[in-house]
This record gives C-alpha cells, structure tokens and sequence, in this order.
C-alpha cells in the first residue's frame, strides 16, 4: 500500500473543497444566509437528507439539467476501482456489479491509485430492480453473464440478498465475491472479526451469514455451480453484530450519495478509507456520540461536504499502525 498520505495535504485538499461549496454551491450558501453569517464548517448533514437536494448540491455555473444528462448520483466508477484494488480483489478478472438500473459502461475508469487501471464492467440488476417480466430481466443481463462467461471468473459486487439471488446463475464461472455494506457494518464486521477467535469452517449452499473475510483473498475464488462451496474464517461474533461479512472475498463499504468510502484490508483487517476520495472528518453530534462527516474530494457535481453517511454509529478515524493511512473505527 502506497505511503503517501500526509495530513497535512489531506486537510488542505478538504479545505479548498468547502470554500468552493461555500462560494459556488446553493445547499451551502443557504447554510451562511441562515446563519446571518460566514461559516467555518457546513453543518454536518445525514446523507438520507440529501436525496431531494441535486440540484441544489450543483455548482450555480454548472446546474444540473435531468433532461441533458443523467444523474450525478451514479458517479464514474473510479471509486469502485480503487475500492476493489485496496481489497486485494484479483486485477484481471470482470467486475460484475449489482445495481438497481441497467447503466451504459463497459470499463471501470482507471482509478487514482497507482497499481489501478481500466478493467471489463457489466451490470447485474439487484433483485427489486423493476421490469416487465423476468425474461427482460434476463435479456438485460445478458451482456454481464456473457462478458464472465468469456473470461472463465468474475468478481461480483452487491448486497447480501443481491449476492444470492446473482450468484446461482454464474454456473461454472470462478466468482470472487465483494459484499458491499454500510460504513458502520464495515466497521462494526471488522471489529467483530478481530475479537473472535478463528476457525476453519467448510460452508455448503449459500452464501451464510456469521463468518469473516479470510486473510488470503485467493481462498475465496469460489466456482458457482448453483451452491457456493469454499473454506472461509468463521467469526460467530459477526451475526450477532448485525453484520453481513460471509463467504467472500472481501467487504467494501458504500454510501447511496457518497458512493464507495472505505474497504476491509485483510492483511490488518482494518476498515480503510478511500483517502484519495473522501476525507474523514470526527465530530460530536447533538445526542453526544462521535461521528464521522465525510466530504467528496474527487467530486464537485454535487459538492459533499460533512455528509454522514447512513448507519454510521459511534465512528471516529485514526491512521492504521500498519499502514500509515487513514481507518475508521468505533470511538475508544
């Protein structure tokens, strides 16, 4: 893992995002008009809040118009990229990704760190994604089914319920599986991990809940054949904190308005931050439990700034002793 992170340059990189918010964009500048003055700092805002807000969260010089192009929400894939690679995720193969639309994109863009570069994308549609009947459904996914099929493996990117509705009809295709959950799930999963005592388990069936990413993501190149059959890390600890990491290869965490934020590092197991794209910022909310705000670096259509992300919880950041980058983890 690359060791260029500087505070110092982060802070700054964040800095110059909030003055630009404050000078370019509505949702910010009504803050200072509500305040009767300049603020320091955004108020921190629940990322739940910002889903009617687009086109206030877009610069006054570049609003966003639905009719000319489409939602800003979805983002460009880098993040997604470097989510991937920082979860030591195989580099070669397909990225498969369950969404709720169908999305035009053939590569993941390159991404900002340096091993990233552009790879194949397709788009599995989740389970409640809304269409005539099933056998658009299948017509539609056809193109990502086909492009793992070429390639022999795929690594698939969704949610649990997502994960086992998609996984039986990769039959025969090498399937690296990426559970994407909540910030606070990360968080909450990796903790668990680390205070429980590992055992080798063998899992037969479905992707089960209650068992931890194993160090070595080799181990969870897993053939779909209908059932899921792979050696995995049990952490009994995990399903009781209401945490979703199973028989997979890695865990990364995602945010409907921020995007990808953060991955699960197996070899510290740490939750670390897509430093590079967000800044973490701590911060003690109105019931007295410390949070985080993050703000968009990478991203001025909308502007994000001190968005806290949902199911968050008590987080606060701390860089990791092994790595020397920024983590998120529950308050001490």
């Amino acid at each position: 893992m690359p060791a260029d992170f500087s505070a110092r340059r982060w802070e700054r990189a964040r800095r110059r995002v909030i003055a630009a918010a404050f000078l370019r964009v509505p949702f910010y500048r009504d803050q200072w008009a509500a305040a009767g003055r300049a603020l320091e700092e955004p108020e921190p805002t629940p990322s739940a809040a910002l889903a009617d807000q687009l086109h206030r969260l877009c610069p006054f010089a570049r609003p966003f118009d639905p009719s000319r192009e489409p939602s800003p929400w979805i983002g460009d894939g880098r993040d997604l990229r470097d989510a991937l690679a920082l979860a030591c995720a195989p580099r070669r193969a397909p990225v498969l990704e369950v969404r709720p639309a169908v999305l035009d994109r053939r590569t993941l863009a390159g991404g900002v760190l340096p091993w990233s570069g552009g790879r194949r994308y397709g788009v599995l549609l989740a389970p409640g994604a809304r269409v005539v009947d099933e056998a658009r459904r299948r017509a539609l996914d056809a193109a990502a089914l086909g492009l793992a099929a070429e390639a022999g493996r795929a690594i698939v990117v969704g949610e649990r319920a997502a994960l086992d509705a998609v996984l039986p009809r990769l039959a025969g295709v090498r399937v690296h599986v990426v559970e994407r959950v909540s910030l606070g799930q990360a968080v909450r999963a990796a903790r668990a991990a680390a205070a429980t005592p590992t055992a080798r388990a063998r899992v037969a069936g479905r992707v089960s809940p209650g068992h931890a990413v194993a160090a070595d993501p080799a181990e969870h190149d897993l053939t779909a054949t209908g059932t899921l059959m792979g050696e995995v890390t049990t952490a009994g600890q995990a399903a009781a904190a209401g945490t979703l990491m199973g028989e997979v290869g890695a865990v990364v965490a995602h945010d409907p308005h921020l995007g990808y934020l953060a991955a699960v590092v197996a070899g510290c197991g740490q939750v670390h931050l897509l430093w590079r794209h967000v800044h973490a910022r701590p911060f003690e909310g109105p019931d007295g439990d410390r949070t985080v705000g993050l703000t968009a670096l990478r991203r001025r259509r909308p502007a994000l700034v001190n968005v806290v992300p949902g199911d968050a919880g008590s987080l606060t950041t701390a860089l990791c002793p092994a790595h020397g980058t920024p983590i998120v983890t529950p308050p001490a």
